[in-house]
């Protein structure tokens, strides 16, 4: 690892580090808001965060996947909420920073990185008129919604059939209305109501294609954003159910030497056979889901550092690995919880808290069974293997 990643990763750890006290004591507040609470989104901006993955040129980081897998994970071994805010806010800044064109990119981030959100799912429409688009429709998932700057939405360009058709806009988020409909299970704090924008004009320079984001053509930034959008997509989604599962352990272990189960007995949970065994093996699923992270995002990284844009068979990889990587941590978790007995059933309980978060990420498309179907095709050699299947 080159010494200004291994610094940079240690700056970033570093700074989630000072603020994850900060994101836990919020955890409680942003789930009764049903978003990130302001407390912790100015912790966020505090520690210089908004920049992590903004392209160099305007005054980001530029991190590395690794870094990136990392700091989410650690963010969301306070609070899972926090984490993936901190993921979908810095993330969609990055891409609008390397896909947008140079001149509108060089006026959004005039001041440096700003806070974004918002899906590059083509739900909407977009009619051609003079040197723009009118565009319209409803987004689902506004992740981080309610402290952006920008809102990233994508559509369907009328009278064009895709993939030629497909944009990607950028627009102000005054220009965006928001709908109260995240009443949910899981990452409840994350805000990802839905949006609509209603006959909106967007300059066409204030867009991009969804095929370039798709296959890694940036136009400002290094290696990082030809991961592809499978590959960017899959990076940010694996360190989240890292860090949660971790929290939920962390939280079982604190809890064991006090924790007394039995009607007789009462003997504590520490001291039971089955519970120790149930430890000792999630230990060592979430160090190999760890470890293959690591290993897939790594092997992602070096590809790409090569020059090469990612290939789609090695994006499946790392969307299935992703996958599998959930389903363990949500394995964890559920142990984790099961052993918190009736405690955990509590709103002040970060087991039942973890629980529900990471069933929740589980239900994001990347990590969905087709993944594995899709990396099946490639490696079995089939015309019709697609990553995003």
């Amino acid at each position: 690892m080159a010494g200004t990643e291994a610094t940079l990763r240690a700056e970033m750890l570093d700074a989630v580090a000072t603020i994850a006290p900060t994101f836990e004591a919020e955890a409680e507040e942003s789930e009764r808001l049903g978003r990130l609470s302001d407390v912790s989104m100015q912790a966020i901006r505090s520690a210089g965060l908004i920049g992590l993955r903004t392209p160099k040129v305007f005054g980001g980081y530029e991190a590395d996947p690794i870094t990136e897998l990392e700091v989410l994970e650690a963010a969301c071994r306070a609070d899972g909420s926090a984490g993936w805010c901190l993921g979908i806010l810095t993330g969609t800044s990055a891409m609008a920073g390397a896909y947008l064109p140079r001149e509108t990119a060089d006026m959004i981030f005039a001041n440096g990185p700003v806070p974004m959100a918002g899906a590059p799912t083509p739900h909407g429409k977009a009619q051609p008129k003079g040197h723009g688009y009118v565009l319209n429709g409803r987004w689902s998932f506004g992740s981080g919604i309610h402290h952006a700057e920008y809102v990233m939405a994508g559509a369907r360009i009328e009278g064009i059939p895709p993939p030629a058709g497909l944009r990607i806009f950028v627009l102000l988020r005054s220009e965006v209305e928001l709908v109260d409909n995240w009443q949910v299970a899981g990452l409840r704090g994350t805000g990802s109501c839905d949006y609509e924008i209603h006959d909106t004009f967007v300059p066409t320079s204030y867009s991009f294609s969804l095929l370039e984001m798709a296959t890694g053509q940036a136009k400002s930034g290094g290696p990082s954003y030809r991961l592809g959008l499978p590959g960017i997509v899959s990076v940010f989604h694996i360190g989240i159910p890292l860090g949660i599962a971790r929290h939920a352990l962390d939280e079982v272990i604190r809890m064991a030497t006090t924790k007394r189960r039995g009607i007789l007995s009462r003997v504590p949970l520490a001291e039971r056979g089955v519970f120790q065994s149930k430890i000792g093996k999630a230990q060592l699923q979430l160090a190999a889901a760890r470890a293959l992270a690591l290993d897939v995002t790594t092997r992602a990284w070096e590809a790409v550092q090569a020059g090469e844009t990612l290939a789609p068979a090695v994006q499946a990889e790392l969307r299935g690995a992703g996958t599998y990587i959930t389903e363990l941590t949500q394995d964890i978790a559920t142990m984790a919880f099961h052993a918190g007995g009736g405690a955990a059933l509590f709103d002040s309980s970060p087991l039942q808290r973890c629980f529900r978060d990471v069933h929740a990420a589980g239900q994001h498309f990347i990590a969905s069974d087709s993944a594995y179907q899709g990396l099946g095709r490639f490696l079995l050699g089939r015309p019709d293997a697609d990553a995003m299947m």
